[in-house]
């Protein structure tokens, strides 16, 4: 639930006020989904709870400036929810940009359990599923390249954002020469 905090509080800063459903459109342009576990449906529940926690003001929908618009959510009394940052909930934020800085935290990632059991599939499915993560591991990393150089895309992101897609492309390529060196030992019966 931390890194879904830390994102929101951020998307929030840079947008604030705004409704639940404007912080998920925003956090679905940063593709949070693929490198923050966010799941977008949590987000209405995480504000409402930093709202309880005072890290979050309630903004009235005619303070806020906001309409009915195409795909918006479901009101609740006439009006949007929608949210700005209290000074409680940027002392957070700053306290969580810095715990994610400076500590170091394991990558949780479901795939290495599978890596740890790997004799366990038949040869043919293991080199199958070797096959398909080496070429959804190119897909990544092209993809977030091309986000990266797309002006359209880039053009109301902060300029950090091009590095971030930079170290998630890195990331992918490192995952498939590792892929494609464990396909080579896995035909030449190297492993598992």
């Amino acid at each position: 639930m931390s890194a879904t905090r830390l994102l929101i509080l951020s998307a929030l800063r840079f947008l604030q006020p705004a409704h639940g459903y404007k912080v998920r459109a925003e956090l679905e342009t940063w593709r949070a989904d693929q490198w923050a576990n966010v799941a977008y449906g949590s987000i209405y529940h995480a504000l409402n709870a930093m709202a309880a926690e005072g890290l979050l003001a309630v903004v009235e929908p005619a303070e806020a400036g906001e309409g009915e618009g195409e795909g918006s959510p479901p009101r609740r009394g006439g009006g949007r929810i929608s949210y700005r940052v209290t000074p409680a909930g940027e002392e957070e934020f700053q306290r969580l940009v810095r715990e994610y800085w400076w500590e170091q935290k394991p990558l949780v990632d479901p795939f290495l359990a599978a890596v740890s059991v790997m004799d366990q599939l038949p040869r043919d499915e293991l080199l199958a599923a070797l096959r398909f993560r080496a070429v959804a591991a190119r897909s990544a990393a092209e993809s977030f390249r091309f986000a990266a150089a797309s002006p359209s895309y880039m053009q109301l992101k902060p300029r950090h954002v091009a590095a971030q897609l930079e170290l998630m492309a890195m990331r992918a390529d490192a995952e498939q020469r590792w892929v494609e060196g464990t396909i080579a030992a896995v035909e030449r019966g190297d492993l598992p």
